[in-house]
Order: C-alpha cells, then structure tokens, then sequence
C-alpha cells in the first residue's frame, strides 16, 4: 500500500467520492480526512492515471509519503 498527501480533502463526502471513483480501478482505498491522505495499491506504470483521476476529481495529489 502506498500514501500519498492530497489537498481540499475536507469531509467524509470528499473521502467517500475518492473512495467510489477509485475502487474498480485500484481496489481498496482508504481515506485518512483528518490528515488528507489517501493509501492504495498502485504500481509505477498506473501511478499517473492515479494523479489524473485524483486532479479530475479536485483533489491534486501533492506528494507521496
């Protein structure tokens, strides 16, 4: 499992919207909204398609932790 930081998560909806558009691609997702962290398992070759998803949703990831 990797964590990554991500802003303008704010709220449990916020954490369930990650939660639902990223499942079917990734798997298990987890939300930590009190600290703005998102863990999952992505592999190098689908660590941009996590980024875009992740921007198109409106949550820029900003680094890897």
């Amino acid at each position: 499992m990797r964590k990554f930081k991500a802003s303008n998560i704010m709220c449990q909806n916020c954490a369930n919207t990650v939660k639902n558009a990223l499942k079917d691609e990734f798997g298990e997702v987890e939300v930590d909204v009190k600290d703005g962290v998102v863990t999952l398992n992505v592999d190098d070759k689908n660590l941009d398609k996590f980024y875009e998803e992740m921007e198109d949703l409106g949550f820029k990831v900003t680094s890897e932790i």
